[in-house]
Formats: structure tokens, sequence, C-alpha cells
């Protein structure tokens, strides 16, 4: 066993101690986990409260790095799920018989059987979203990694769907594809246009901003499923 999974063994292990013990807790920890508004809401919301900023002069200053932003981490999430889907699969801690963690109440330890642990998924698409904030304010941005270590990482791990290693990966991930991502479409003429779009056309752009909001927080769910759907339907045909 190398050091690594030392670590991750035991660090597993302190994050559940807790998880099984009462329902209330547990209840919560799901809830924080499964809905939108604790988690990526609130960095929408920040990022929402961002593009509305103006400077002294009355000029919103930040909308093209919201825009870039906002383009950026869509090709982020499409980069996690392939690198998903590439990397050889693990097991999560909850599935690791030998680790004996306590199974948090409702939790189906089967459930995510078929997805794979590393990197994590959550970690990798939250973390992402910090860096616009940390590049408008390091405080900000160091309030918004604290928020998300303590309403994603912290739950993720106490209900044994990740190891520590897991989340660590994932949030370096994230953070390195998100500022590759914004550098290349930085350099793209794309924000400026899209900024424009937004001052001439603002009922189309507001319409399909909410929309793309709404995937945003919620983890692109809906497109998750729907491609799930898509994938089970081409096996289908195929066989």
């Amino acid at each position: 066993m190398t050091l690594i999974e030392q670590i991750d063994r035991a660090l597993a292990l302190a994050a559940n101690q807790f998880a099984g013990r009462s329902i209330v807790l547990d209840k919560l920890v799901h809830d924080i986990v499964a809905t939108a508004l604790p988690t990526g809401g609130v960095l929408v919301a920040a990022l929402c409260w961002i593009w509305f900023e103006t400077d002294k002069a009355g000029v919103h200053t930040h909308r093209r790095n919201i825009v870039t932003a906002l383009l950026a981490v869509m090709a982020v999430a499409g980069g996690v799920w392939l690198l998903k889907a590439l990397l050889p699969f693990r097991d999560r801690p909850l599935n690791d018989p030998d680790l004996g963690l306590r199974v948090p109440f409702g939790v189906d330890p089967t459930s995510l059987n078929n997805y794979t642990a590393f990197p994590s998924g959550h970690a990798a698409f939250y973390f992402a979203l910090i860096v616009p904030l940390w590049k408008r304010s390091t405080r900000l941005g160091i309030a918004a990694a604290v928020w998300i270590s303590l309403t994603i990482c912290l739950p993720l791990l106490h209900r044994g769907d990740h190891w520590p290693s897991d989340v660590v990966a994932g949030a370096v991930v994230g953070v390195a594809l998100m500022l590759l991502m914004c550098r290349i479409f930085g350099d793209t003429a794309m924000p400026a246009r899209v900024v424009r779009f937004s001052a001439t056309h603002p009922s189309a752009f507001y319409t399909i901003a909410w929309f793309l909001a709404l995937e945003i927080a919620e983890l692109f769910g809906d497109v998750q499923y729907y491609l799930r759907d898509a994938a089970r339907l081409v096996r289908a045909m195929l066989s």
C-alpha cells in the first residue's frame, strides 16, 4: 500500500466517522450535495453580481471576463467527463469492504457502482468556477474555495463518495483546465461578440443566460442525463 493510499484511507475514515449516526445530519449532508442552491447556486449568484458590477464611470468592466469564464467552464465540464471516461476505473470508498465505512442513512452503496471515483467531477467543476471569482478578488476567491470545501468536498468524503485524493485531483484538474480554457477563449473575439450581443439583444441574451446559469448551478445534470440516455440508445442499436 502506497503512502497516498494510506493517507486516503485514514482521511476517509476520519471524514466518515459521523455518518450513519444521525438521520438529520445525513439528510442535511445529502441535501447540500444534491441541491444546487448552496453550491453552484452561490457561485452563479457571485458571477451575476460581478456581471452587473460597474466602475466609478458606470462601465461594466468585468463582463468580458465573465463570458470568457462561462465559455471555458463548459469546455472544462466536457474535458472532465472525457478524462473520467479514459482513466482506469476506481471504486468509491463506500464500496471498499476492507475499509468498513459507515453507510449514511438514506444512501445506497450500490447507486454509484457504475461511476468511477477518480477524479471528483464535483470538485473539478466547482473549483473551476472559483477561478473567475479569484481573478476579480483574492478574498472572494478564498471565500469561494472555503465555501466549496465545506459544502461539496467535506460532504462527499462524509458520504464515502470519493477518496480525498479524488477531491484534490479534481480540484487541481478543474483549476488547470479552467486557466487553460480561459487563455484560449480569451485570445479569441468570441467573448467580445457575446458582450456586444448582450447589449444589442438583451431579451435573447438573458433568456439563454438563464438556461446556462441553471445548468451550471446543477453541474450540467440535465445534459449528463440526456447524454447517458443517448449513449444507452446507441449501444442498444449497435447490439
